[in-house]
């Protein structure tokens, strides 16, 4: 009896030795695939122009094979230098999408902290029905409030400017919704000691709200950065003038003339969102952890 319940304990502990590797490999492989698609544009940026057109002649032509070599035959840096030193419009355009992406995240960090501040706080039908257009509002695409934003926008007369393109990011919903979870999290407790201390309202949301809150807005900050920084439909929508446009929308309009110029801009736009990530990427999961717990404390979404 003895041995047969080794065995059993022995079968058991292989199966799970064989599942966590099978897991393991199975992750492995996916985030090789992820990886993918960044290691082909570091490739295609330090590749040549002519070794490009000939790996991409499917593509390009339409016939003919297409492929990828682990590393080109003859490196180059032409792009690079083609890129930084002899194509002024670059800096036009990078510096328009770090405006646009800045003001954005500013605008959404003084409407959307004290708007989730007050959804937190405010307990009552009126607020629950708000609370419900707002998760509504987030719910729906760009392609369904499109036309209404165009003609709000039009009356305004600040078509084919930055704003047309920044004010109804400002107060988008979404960062609305992450920062009201994070001040869901702080105790109601806190709130009556800072009260019986003599704190106002307005000194509890600046000394215990934001400073307990500050991983959920962290969160939506570095979220709605990556988002707004590869945003293509608002500027496509809104802005004309070219000298305005971001980088989402020069790049596909370059042509195939520039091959080389072109995977050298994708991978220096790349770089900042990456290099953010990188470095924020445990207050990032920090922040969306909290808001997992919130909601799974909470036992559904709106809980007032």
């Amino acid at each position: 009896m003895g041995t047969s319940t080794q065995k059993r304990c022995s079968s058991k502990y292989f199966s799970e030795k064989a599942f966590k590797i099978l897991a393991v490999f199975i992750l492995f492989f996916a985030g090789v695939l992820s990886c993918l698609p960044v290691f082909f544009l570091v490739t295609g940026a330090i590749t040549g122009e002519q070794e490009l057109r000939a790996n991409l002649q499917g593509v390009l032509q339409g016939q003919g094979r297409t492929q990828f070599v682990l590393f080109p035959m003859f490196p180059t840096a032409r792009g690079f230098v083609e890129l930084l030193l002899d194509a002024p419009e670059f800096y036009v355009v990078f510096w328009n999408s770090v405006k646009i992406t800045l003001v954005i995240l500013v605008g959404q960090l003084a409407a959307a902290v004290p708007a989730a501040w007050g959804f937190s706080r405010w307990h009552g039908k009126v607020s629950s029905v708000l609370f419900y257009i707002y998760t509504i509002l987030m719910l729906l695409p760009f392609q369904v409030t499109m036309l209404s934003h165009y003609i709000v926008i039009d009356r305004l007369g600040m078509m084919d400017t930055h704003g047309s393109v920044v004010i109804p990011a400002v107060f988008s919903t979404f960062p609305v919704f992450l920062m009201y979870r994070s001040f869901l999290m702080i105790p109601e407790e806190v709130y009556e000691a800072f009260s019986l201390d003599g704190g106002s309202r307005f000194q509890a949301f600046c000394h215990i709200g934001v400073p307990l809150a500050m991983p959920g807005i962290k969160a939506s900050v570095l979220l709605n950065m990556v988002e707004y920084w590869n945003m293509v439909e608002q500027p496509l929508l809104f802005l004309k003038t070219p000298s305005l446009w971001p980088f989402s929308i020069y790049i596909p309009n370059i042509g195939n003339e520039e091959l080389s110029y072109i995977f050298a801009f994708s991978l220096v736009v790349l770089i900042p969102m990456a290099l953010v990530i990188l470095i924020g990427r445990e207050e990032l999961g920090r922040g969306i952890g909290a808001m997992a717990q919130v909601k799974q404390e909470r036992g559904e979404t709106d809980e007032r």
